[in-house]
């Protein structure tokens, strides 16, 4: 095989591999909202800061996996009033905040790679 086909091989192969790793979006079940008057609108979004630019953020609420989101993405959940543990890790770094769900409230919660 010439070193030119190989080199094109191994150059499609990681291209696929980052693009494998960089599919976001939900990637588990969100909480089920029981009153939907009362619920709190969370809306979660990732700075464009270049650390991790090719992966995705795991998003885990109380435990539980919700969403991968990538650079400069954002979504919106809606949750009971409350408090909850939200946990979003990329690569090594594990940032953990608790955050407060008040009754029909909007909040904008920054997610950064590097926990500020």
């Amino acid at each position: 095989m010439s070193s030119l086909r190989l080199g094109l091989i191994s150059a499609i192969a990681s291209v696929a591999l980052v693009t494998g790793c960089a599919t976001g979006g939900q990637s588990g079940n969100l909480p089920t909202v029981t009153n939907p008057s009362e619920a709190a609108n969370i809306t979660l979004y990732r700075d464009g800061s270049l650390a991790g630019w090719f992966a995705t953020m795991r998003v885990v609420l109380d435990g539980q996996e919700i969403y991968r989101i990538g650079r400069n993405e954002a979504f919106s959940l809606t949750l009971d009033p409350g408090q909850y543990l939200l946990t979003h890790t990329l690569g090594f770094n594990e940032c953990r905040r608790v955050i407060w769900a008040e009754p029909r409230q909007n909040q904008r919660i920054r997610l950064s790679p590097t926990c500020t």
